[in-house]
């Protein structure tokens, strides 16, 4: 299960179906955000780029139950 304290490399690390998930997120903070933020938890990046936290971890838990 993925967590908001958890880093963007830690999650498509263990959970590579997430990967597009992420992309989406790309075009709305106006940077590749695998690239730029790789080491940042989906908390920090919600806090910088004024994004629901929880509304990004139900979207990635959700890429686990499609496979």
């Amino acid at each position: 299960m993925i967590t908001q304290n958890m880093t963007v490399l830690d999650i498509v690390e263990e959970y590579p179906e997430t990967e597009n998930i992420f992309r989406e997120y790309d075009d709305i903070i106006g940077k590749c955000l695998l690239c730029n933020c790789l080491f940042d938890s989906v908390e920090d990046i919600a806090i910088n780029y004024n994004l629901d936290s929880l509304e990004i971890v139900k979207k990635l838990n959700g890429a686990l139950k499609l496979k």
